[in-house]
């Protein structure tokens, strides 16, 4: 964040005014873990079953492998809740049979007629859509094991090689499955050959508690809900944007941090909390939203990309957030309350300071069109005096002491901060007076995406 400093004209004299530039520069790179930390505060300068059975765990390509704080199942707090899903290693014995095990199969749902069903009512699921014959009907297995919290399910596969793909796609297609801290599998194995194996959800809450919680997570949607339908569905999904960002604080104490619990009734999460609340937000009102996980800044990560018209783009809650990247009031009086610089961006600027699991095919997102700076007419071409003023004129017109803008490209960008930075030519748009006789004006930017924020 820096600050612009112009001395008042003396009404008495009529004396000229003299510009300085005070320049205070805050690096506010926190040391954050479970999510890659990009500074909002842009340093611009004028020159970021037979035989042992194996309980076994298999990490995951997730987001939020990074320790955080979180809790355990029996309810104390943890350090090590740090990964996301996380698949710790057990050990332990069974005394039921094969038969025993293929009635309970079929009991919660798993007939041979009931995976075709099963598999059909999948399709339109982004992740699900992403695997082959065999893969399907393993993911419709493990969804309706964790639906029903079921234990010590059988499976129709002995690869234990596809649970960690297949379980990341049922959880990045279903952020309603806020109970879950991973899964553990059974090898029944004879000979050291793996006969069968039992599949299990590691569940955070019993059935009661999760109804509780269903319960309270419908309410508070319920409550939103009609607040969030726009015009257009670029409409709503920028009213999504905006409301988890005002209603969330960036926050490793939440216990729930890494599910919608933490959003919704906790109103304080990590970016794999604000990332499958904006999903399941949007999924209810009818707009595809799927979760990315990557990496951003060298740490782990997880945004959305949305559907828009036919057309695709990356939306990055948790770095639209401010309080994600500054825990100090100082340096976040007065700040914007919203970054819009990853709303509704391409993959080409997301690739910038993000990279994508490579694991699974995403749509590439190319449109600009609905761009929220394309789209508020915040999106210029390089300095333009009379475009300018109508940009900041309509921001005091509407109450606001906070303007943002984007530049097409670098060149652009070069001559906008040189204009208003570097000749101080903001202070006959924005800018307001101090005591000291001083007119002030505090801005940051973001040279990646070539966006900068003035506040008064």
């Amino acid at each position: 964040m820096c600050f612009l400093k112009e001395k008042a004209e003396n009404p008495r004299t009529g004396g000229r005014r003299k510009r300085r530039l005070a320049a205070f520069l805050f690096a506010c790179v926190l040391g954050l873990t479970g999510c890659g930390v990009s500074d909002f505060y842009e340093q611009i300068t004028e020159s970021d079953a037979d035989g042992v059975i194996d309980r076994i765990a298999e990490p995951e390509d997730a987001a939020e492998k990074a320790p955080e704080t979180g809790q355990d199942p029996d309810g104390e707090v943890s350090q090590e809740y740090a990964r996301i899903e996380e698949n710790r290693v057990e050990e332990g014995s069974s005394h039921l049979s094969k038969s025993d095990l293929e009635k309970r199969r079929e009991e919660i749902g798993l007939s041979e007629a009931d995976l075709v069903g099963l598999q059909e009512a999948q399709f339109g699921n982004y992740y699900f859509e992403q695997l082959n014959s065999e893969e399907r009907i393993l993911y419709v297995e493990c969804y309706q094991i964790l639906a029903l919290q079921g234990e010590e399910i059988l499976l129709s596969t002995t690869d234990v090689e596809l649970l960690p793909r297949v379980y990341q796609c049922v959880i990045n297609d279903h952020p309603e499955f806020f109970y879950l801290n991973g899964y553990t599998y059974t090898q029944y194995t004879r000979k050291e050959e793996v006969q069968y194996i039992t599949f299990s959800g590691r569940y955070l809450y019993d059935a009661r508690e999760v109804e509780r919680r269903q319960a309270l997570i419908d309410a508070a949607v319920e409550e939103k809900r009609s607040g969030l339908v726009g015009s257009d569905d670029y409409e709503t999904v920028k009213l999504v944007y905006e409301d988890l960002i005002l209603s969330t604080d960036y926050s490793m104490d939440s216990p729930d941090n890494q599910n919608i619990c933490s959003v919704f009734l906790d109103r304080r999460s990590v970016c794999n909390g604000y990332a499958k609340a904006a999903q399941y937000l949007l999924n209810d009102l009818g707009i595809p939203c799927i979760i990315v996980n990557g990496n951003a800044n060298g740490s782990s990560h997880a945004w959305n990309i949305v559907e828009i018209d036919g057309a695709y783009y990356h939306m990055d809650v948790t770095w639209g957030d401010p309080s994600y990247y500054s825990e100090e009031t100082e340096e976040k009086e007065g700040a914007p309350d919203i970054d819009y610089s990853y709303l509704c961006v391409t993959t080409e600027e997301i690739s910038k300071n993000h990279s994508m699991d490579t694991a699974f095919v995403l749509p590439e997102c190319v449109s600009m069109e609905a761009n929220y700076f394309v789209r508020e007419g915040l999106y210029l071409y390089g300095y333009e005096e009379e475009r300018m003023r109508e940009i900041f004129d309509a921001a005091k017109a509407q109450g606001r002491n906070t303007a943002i803008i984007k530049a097409s490209g670098w060149e652009a960008y070069r001559e906008i901060y040189r204009n208003l930075i570097e000749e101080q030519k903001i202070f006959d748009y924005f800018g307001v007076y101090q005591e000291s006789g001083e007119y002030k004006i505090a801005y940051s930017g973001n040279e990646e995406l070539y966006t900068i924020s003035f506040w008064e």
